[in-house]
């Protein structure tokens, strides 16, 4: 209960980061939804995997540095959720047009958290 608390926490700070990104790059400057929705996603995903592996999984991670090859595990299953991201975003903007659009991606978030957490807890950030 308590990682996936932690989880949750690290997954907001990463959906702010997320949102910030994507409110300011297309409701304000009018970039492309999907493409700066990816760029957001990207960058959001690298700082919720440094805090998860610090903070979050720590119990498992502390004799363990931040690796490469965790990350592009943990990249993996974000790519996984960020398709289910997309496809729930892209969905919103057709069906509802919200007004602003950063209304879709907070549910497209939503959407792919569980994917994002339980790859994360069951593959990457495993015991070893």
């Amino acid at each position: 209960k308590m990682k996936f608390s932690k989880f949750i926490i690290v997954g907001s700070l990463g959906a702010i980061t997320n949102v910030i990104i994507f409110y300011t790059s297309v409701d304000i400057l009018g970039y492309s939804p999907l493409v700066i929705s990816t760029i957001s996603f990207l960058i959001a995903s690298f700082q919720n995997y440094v805090l998860n592996h610090n903070w979050t999984f720590y119990d498992i991670t502390k004799d363990r540095p931040i690796a490469t090859n965790d990350y592009l595990k943990y990249l993996c299953i974000a790519l996984i959720a960020l398709s289910v991201n997309l496809f729930v975003l892209q969905y919103i903007l057709d069906q509802y047009r919200p007004n602003p659009m950063v209304i879709g991606q907070c549910i497209g978030i939503l959407a792919g958290t569980l994917v994002n957490y339980y790859g994360a807890k069951l593959w990457v950030f495993r015991d070893r």
